[in-house]
């Protein structure tokens, strides 16, 4: 009859420390900041020497194709005393100290959810600099996942109603419901956010796959173009975007959701018109149905930063997929 109490005993104890671990992780505080924004922890001296300007070389070089200087991160320095309170609640942290040892990181949810804190720790000063600039590559592209990984998950709260996209297109999107359709032809969507002195806009469409990626990376800004010409007016007559000639657009390819895709970012403006800004062409290559599909964001924002504007559109984008 004991063994049965102890047994009884240890099942309520085993129970009530899962149920105390449990609490634990729901009751950490939601974490703040800006998109593409990282609070740096480190003492100010290394800051404003070589090290810094290590951190410098890599975290705010600048954002690609647009149209004014940004840099990729936005980043606010603190020294280490000050990292307390509100600091401790920052959704992205780079923490760069002396250490015993020379490694990385990736901590998740420490303080705060979400939450990335990156921990960089070298034996020495020299030491530092050899980790960061090694891993500068991989430690970026965790922060900027990172990043579009949140604004997908915030978009999630309030999505439109897309049935109108699966039953033409044949995909699947998320696009926030602040965003209007203010265009719909056959094969062609088109929909703006209204922001401050300007708009963000998302159009989707298929074209003709070619006979092999080369090919269709050379014909973005053909089909781009005559897209453009064909759907978007400017705000007088005869005008419509275009890509803006003479500056050679930036190409990459990638996988999205096992779809092999051509990125492609640039610039864009009216003919006969003064509007223009960037853009950011996603061409998903879908061999089962012959075609390619295209999703491409741009915004006209003058005088503003558009930096975050575009990453709030690739992580848009970054969401297509064939419809099961």
């Amino acid at each position: 009859m004991k063994k049965i109490h102890r047994i009884i005993f240890m099942f309520f104890l085993l129970s009530s420390m899962i149920s105390c671990k449990d609490d634990q992780q729901t009751v950490l505080p939601e974490s703040h900041g800006k998109v593409n924004h990282i609070l740096l922890i480190m003492k100010d001296k290394p800051w404003k020497g070589t090290l810094g300007d290590t951190i410098r070389k890599y975290f705010t070089t600048e954002f690609p194709d647009l149209p004014q200087s940004e840099p990729l991160f936005t980043i606010n320095q603190a020294s280490p005393d000050l990292f307390t309170g509100s600091f401790k609640k920052m959704k992205t942290i780079l923490l760069v100290k002396l250490g015993s040892e020379n490694r990385i990181q990736y901590l998740k949810n420490r303080f705060a959810a979400p939450q990335l804190i990156v921990k960089i720790e070298g034996k020495d000063i020299n030491a530092l600099k050899n980790l960061i600039s090694k891993h500068a590559n991989e430690i970026i592209d965790r922060i900027y996942n990172f990043e579009i990984e949140l604004l997908q998950k915030k978009h999630r709260e309030s999505l439109r109603n897309n049935q109108d996209i699966e039953k033409e297109l044949g995909i699947n999107i998320e696009i926030p419901d602040f965003f209007v359709l203010v265009d719909h032809q056959k094969g062609f969507f088109w929909f703006r956010r209204d922001i401050k002195n300007g708009e963000q806009d998302i159009i989707l469409y298929e074209v003709p796959l070619a006979k092999d990626s080369i090919e269709q990376r050379n014909m973005v800004m053909h089909y781009r173009d005559s897209i453009g010409k064909r759907y978007i007016p400017g705000a007088i007559d005869s005008s419509y975007m275009k890509t803006v000639k003479g500056i050679s657009p930036s190409q990459n390819y990638l996988t999205i959701h096992q779809l092999k895709a051509i990125e492609t970012r640039g610039l864009w403006d009216m003919k006969n018109d003064f509007m223009g800004g960037p853009y950011l062409n996603y061409t998903l290559i879908d061999k089962k149905h012959n075609r390619a599909i295209v999703g491409e964001g741009f915004v006209y924002a003058p005088a503003l930063n558009k930096r975050d504007y575009m990453v709030q559109l690739e992580a848009i984008l970054k969401t297509m997929k064939l419809k099961k």
